[in-house]
């Protein structure tokens, strides 16, 4: 019996080995951070702040990094970041005040922000064009099975044998994959990969009309994030969920998140991405005022089932939409824009997520619901520009006889604007009768 397509890439095999192990890592610490260092003396503020320090340091690094990334390649930046995430994962054993807790929380950040536009980019590399949305899709899911593992493990360890070593054990989980990346991936990836920035490209490419779309879509769903990842964790305890259910609400997001993903990407691929996320992020806008209006733990838990299933359609078709009309000889940097943007949006809110608590715990629900809602109403106006411009055209490629010795390569190449890129219009103009 032959394995599924992504298996039998080596590259996207070890890909998503890294993406399941830091699913597990992070699945470890993230329901736990906030409660240790509330536990610890540290004030609600002080804990907004730290939360925020993550999202900014990505904010302002992932750019730069994503377009190193272009010049160096992907398996350096993708180690390196992992080893500097362990490290300031394990420092937490350490930290008992609220400068430590930020700084180190910051480090965390610094590190995601040097491996994450690689990874992304990477992925983009090594996929056919129309398969990128499963191969997002996988990705993901290898990396909500980590998640689906790691929080009720680590709820269930918390109790007895204490959270230090809970940071201690994932970081050393990161320790093992950054090494095992680093010597996997240098003997897979090909070589010019590590070169892919040989031509200048501007930077206006990275603020045309068809990437505001993708943009603004990483945004809102960041928002979410930040806005939550401060005070998701206390919210559960103020309304008297135990460890395990703080850490199992973590996890019942992955599970349908997995669940459907093989589906999910296959859809993804398809034509028409906008359609499909204005319909999914309205009722995901829903889902998010829920959490904040009816207070009960059991129901929240399956609100977070919902969710997954959610956002196992949105995401897969936003990154595959983001690849298909980056320019490949800057895909890391464009994954770098797309991810600054998405951590601006969760570095405001992580900021507001504790001011809003501090009014009602059903503020920040309610005000996260409404920017992901107005949000997506914007992006999809960009994205139904785009496909729709992009569908004209290869209804002209294919119907005009002009055009008809074209290549499916050609065709692939047409850009989101309508036009040939310069490369290939130069071909066809050179070929034409």
């Amino acid at each position: 019996m032959a394995l599924p397509w992504y298996l039998q890439n080596r590259v996207l095999r070890g890909v998503l080995i890294v993406a399941a192990f830091a699913g597990v890592s992070a699945g470890l610490v993230i329901p736990f951070l906030t409660l240790t260092a509330q536990e610890r003396g540290v004030s609600l503020a002080a804990i907004g702040v730290m939360a925020s320090s993550y999202l900014v340091a990505q904010m302002l690094l992932q750019l730069p990094m994503g377009s190193l990334s272009d010049r160096v390649g992907r398996t350096g930046p993708l180690a390196l970041g992992l080893f500097v995430e362990a490290v300031a994962t394990v420092g937490f054993t350490f930290a008992h005040s609220a400068p430590s807790f930020i700084l180190l929380r910051s480090g965390q950040g610094v590190g995601v922000a040097i491996l994450y536009p690689a990874f992304r980019a990477l992925i983009a590399d090594v996929t056919p064009t129309n398969r990128r949305g499963q191969a997002y899709a996988v990705v993901g899911a290898a990396f909500s099975g980590g998640m689906l593992l790691g929080p009720p493990i680590g709820g269930a360890l918390a109790s007895v044998v204490g959270v230090n070593w809970l940071y201690t054990a994932a970081g050393l989980i990161e320790v093992v994959v950054a090494v095992g990346t680093l010597f996997y991936m240098m003997r897979l990836i090909p070589a010019h990969h590590e070169s892919l920035e040989k031509v200048s490209v501007p930077f206006r490419e990275l603020i045309s009309r068809p990437l505001a779309g993708a943009f603004i879509l990483g945004f809102a769903g960041q928002f979410q994030f930040g806005l939550f990842s401060g005070i998701w964790s206390i919210y559960l305890k103020d309304l008297g969920a135990t460890d395990f259910q703080i850490g199992l609400s973590f996890s019942t997001f992955s599970v349908t998140f997995m669940l459907l993903s093989p589906f999910s990407g296959r859809l993804a691929d398809r034509s028409e991405r906008w359609r499909r996320i204005l319909i999914a992020n309205l009722f995901y806008g829903v889902v998010i005022a829920l959490y904040g209006v009816i207070e009960l733990v059991p129901f929240i838990l399956i609100l977070g089932l919902i969710e997954g299933c959610i956002v196992s359609f949105t995401q897969p078709a936003t990154d595959a939409y983001l690849a298909s009309v980056a320019d490949p000889r800057i895909q890391g940097r464009v994954q770098g824009a797309f991810v600054t943007v998405g951590m601006a949006g969760a570095a405001i809110s992580a900021l507001l997520g504790s001011v809003l608590y501090g009014i009602a715990p059903v503020v920040p629900f309610i005000a996260g619901g409404a920017v992901l809602v107005a949000l997506t109403l914007v992006a999809v106006y960009f994205i139904r520009e785009t496909e729709h411009k992009v569908k004209l055209q290869q209804v002209v490629v294919m119907t005009d006889p002009r055009h008809s010795y074209l290549s499916a390569d050609v065709v692939e190449a047409i850009s989101a604007d309508g036009h040939l890129p310069p490369p290939v219009e130069a071909v066809v103009r050179s070929e034409q009768p």
